[in-house]
């Protein structure tokens, strides 16, 4: 097959799906993902197409996307998405299995899953203040990462907690994000939280993200994980296009 025939094929099946991942491409087209690769460069090039990580999404001219500069601390973040959030944690409680070495990233959405969680054969590590007494008052054991400590966010994090998450080896881990985007991946306002978030994510055999609907389409300063390197759990996908690029588990579908 020529290049050309190529290019077109690749175009068509992008405007028509919205995103392609390299690898369905590779199979269709009957060439290695390194030959994709290449076509798709010449097609972002050329402005028909958007490269993005694993693929390629079609271009939506005077799509607006929500740019978040600033943290919301705890208190903000409790009231807002509160019944998505509460599906969201619920469900993600039922994928602890007996054994598990679990991180609980710091957040609204992963407070929410401390008052769900029922395994108590399992061990847990988090950066969050509140998560840490929380699953300690209901009896699990749970450890808590060094580091500075933020009244606002109730979070800890800075190069001592991501130092001590270099130690450790997680089956699951279990993160909160701010802003989820085909192109940008996983953002979050904050340096040292996103450095926190990389860690632990990339110390854990699963990652999942546990985000709201309102998460979709919005970015922040800091990328921290290309979103084809976890699973999403959401309460409602808002683009298919996502579904191309990522794993998503969607609880109120």
């Amino acid at each position: 097959m020529l290049q050309e025939e190529r290019l077109q094929i690749i175009l068509d099946m992008v405007n028509r799906e919205s995103a392609v991942q390299i690898g369905d491409l590779a199979e269709i087209l009957q060439v290695s993902e390194s030959t994709v690769r290449r076509d798709i460069d010449l097609l972002d090039e050329s402005g028909s197409l958007k490269r993005v990580f694993g693929g390629a999404v079609s271009i939506q001219p005077e799509t607006k996307k929500r740019i978040i500069a600033r943290e919301k601390g705890m208190a903000e973040k409790n009231v807002l998405h509160v019944e998505e959030k509460r599906l969201i944690a619920q469900y993600a409680a039922t994928l602890i299995e007996d054994d598990d070495f679990v991180f609980i990233d710091a957040g609204s959405s992963t407070f929410l899953l401390a008052d769900y969680l029922t395994n108590t054969q399992a061990a847990y590590v988090t950066n969050g203040l509140r998560h840490a007494l929380r699953l300690a008052e209901r009896g699990f054991r749970v450890y808590v990462l060094p580091g500075q400590a933020t009244y606002r966010t109730e979070v800890i994090d800075g190069s001592l907690a991501v130092e001590s998450l270099s130690r450790y080896e997680f089956t699951k881990a279990f993160i909160g994000t701010n802003g989820i985007d085909a192109e940008k991946g996983l953002t979050t306002p904050d340096v040292e939280e996103a450095m926190v978030k990389a860690e632990a994510v990339k110390r854990a055999s699963k990652a999942y993200v546990l985000a709201d609907n309102s998460k979709f389409g919005s970015i922040s300063a800091v990328s921290f994980a290309s979103i084809d390197e976890v699973v999403i759990i959401t309460d409602k996908c808002p683009e298919e296009s996502y579904k191309k690029l990522a794993v998503i588990e969607e609880v109120n579908a």
